[in-house]
Parts: C-alpha cells; sequence; structure tokens
C-alpha cells in the first residue's frame, strides 16, 4: 500500500501541468485581453489620480498622448500584455477572485462584467472590473479603485503629427 501511495504521489508530481490553472471567469477576462491583442486597431483612454493618457494601436504601430502632443510609443504595447498574460498563467502573477457580475451597456455595446483581484510579489492586491462585449468578446471598459479605462476598435486611424 505505501508503494501504491508513494507512486501516485510521484505521478501526480510528474503529471501536474506547469501552467497554473486558472477558473473559467479568470480565463474570460485573458481571453478578452487576447482578442485586444489581436485587433488591427484600438484607442485606449485612461485616466487615473487626476491623469489622462490615451494610446492608439494602428498600422502596426503604438501612439500615445499625455497632453496635447502624440508621439510614437517605443515598444509594443501587445507585447508587454502577452507577458503580462504569460505571467498570469504562470502564476507568477496572481489572479483571483474572478467574479461574473452582471451585465451592462458602454458606448451601446452589450457586455458581461467581470471583477477579479490581481496579486503580485511586493505590491499591494488590486481589484478591477472588466467591460467585456458579449457579442466579440472585447474589453469596452476596465474600472478599479483609482483608474478607469476605455476602449473603441471603430473608426480608430494613427495620429497626426
Amino acid at each position: 500500500m505505501r508503494v501504491l501511495s508513494l507512486s501516485l504521489l510521484l505521478f501526480a508530481l510528474v503529471a501536474t501541468p506547469s501552467v497554473f490553472a486558472l477558473d473559467a471567469t479568470c480565463e474570460m477576462v485573458l481571453k478578452a485581453s487576447e482578442a485586444r491583442i489581436d485587433q488591427p486597431a484600438w484607442h485606449s483612454i485612461t485616466e487615473t489620480g487626476g491623469m489622462r493618457m490615451e494610446a492608439i494601436k494602428a498600422d502596426g504601430q503604438f501612439y500615445r498622448r499625455t497632453g496635447e502632443k502624440w508621439t510614437k510609443f517605443p515598444v509594443s504595447i501587445d507585447d508587454a500584455e502577452r507577458k503580462l498574460l504569460t505571467d498570469i498563467r504562470s502564476g507568477e502573477l496572481k489572479m483571483t477572485q474572478c467574479k461574473l457580475v452582471g451585465s451592462d451597456i458602454v458606448d451601446g455595446i452589450p457586455v458581461t462584467v467581470v471583477s477579479s483581484r490581481t496579486e503580485s510579489k511586493g505590491t499591494p492586491a488590486g481589484d478591477a472590473k472588466l467591460y467585456i462585449g458579449k457579442l466579440d468578446g472585447l474589453p469596452y471598459r476596465q474600472t478599479g479603485e483609482k483608474f478607469t479605462v476605455v476602449y473603441r476598435y471603430k473608426g480608430v486611424v494613427a495620429p497626426k503629427f
């Protein structure tokens, strides 16, 4: 019996996937981020602490505006988000307490609202709500205690310099 128990323990250790398993509701949040990454163009407006920052992805480039002037963003926002998703799926960054909160409408688009908590070593946990399009799975709004982000996907073009 002891050999069988030891064998089962070893099998469990070897057979356990190295990827951190998320529940289906947390996975909805990650899938929404992946759907945004896959879009050819998007525009986001982030407001936090009295500051406003805009970002645009268009024509394979990234742009940002804090104030009046648009500039090219020196790195790929999509690559940074992919890294974040990888860290969540590996368990390095924890996403927990994912819950379906309800339904809403954002700019005329029916959305499902999902709340979640993220935690990283050395930083306090952060709670947020993501408003995910019911028909396309795209994020349209994200809110937290100290921030709001709004996303749009139609009619987005690169800014003029």
